[in-house]
């Protein structure tokens, strides 16, 4: 539950950064709950207090990043894999990690057929003839032929 909104950024929790969020949308809602410092740039007190690092676009977790973080408790990752995190390292500390899991596997898999499809039957190809209005000068894209099995 994020915290009221006359709730002062100073009361709100510390949460370190591995890289930048891309995503306004993700970082506004963060930003709701949590002060957000970048990790490359956290004063000795903030590394020496904070508790959580995001990672979003896979940098590297390293031994010497997470000792450098003594009261860090978890690692959260975007992604759904965790090789980017030295995960003997964190479990040395006791440090929680936690990932995306599975969370987008349908949305990835509905993504890749509907890419196969677009491949198949070349539809980027038609819309780039179209757009360069070859069309005019050369006549109708010719139609993809639909492919049975791989």
């Amino acid at each position: 539950m994020p915290p009221p909104a006359s709730q002062d950024a100073s009361s709100k929790p510390l949460l370190l950064l591995a890289d930048p969020i891309t995503i306004p949308e993700f970082e506004q809602q963060l930003t709701a709950s949590y002060r957000l410092l970048p990790a490359a740039s956290a004063n000795e007190a903030a590394a020496a207090s904070a508790r959580a690092l995001l990672t979003i676009e896979l940098p590297a977790v390293t031994a010497a990043q997470i000792d450098a973080l003594p009261a860090l408790q978890i690692v959260v990752a975007s992604s759904a894999d965790v090789d980017h995190i030295d995960l003997a390292a964190c479990r040395r500390r006791r440090i929680s990690v936690t990932t995306a899991g599975d969370a987008f596997s349908a949305d990835c898999a509905d993504y890749a057929v509907g890419l196969v499809v677009v491949l198949l039957r070349r539809v980027a190809a038609a819309d780039a003839y179209v757009r360069r209005g070859s069309w005019e000068a050369a006549g109708n894209y010719p139609v993809a032929r639909k492919v049975l099995g791989f």
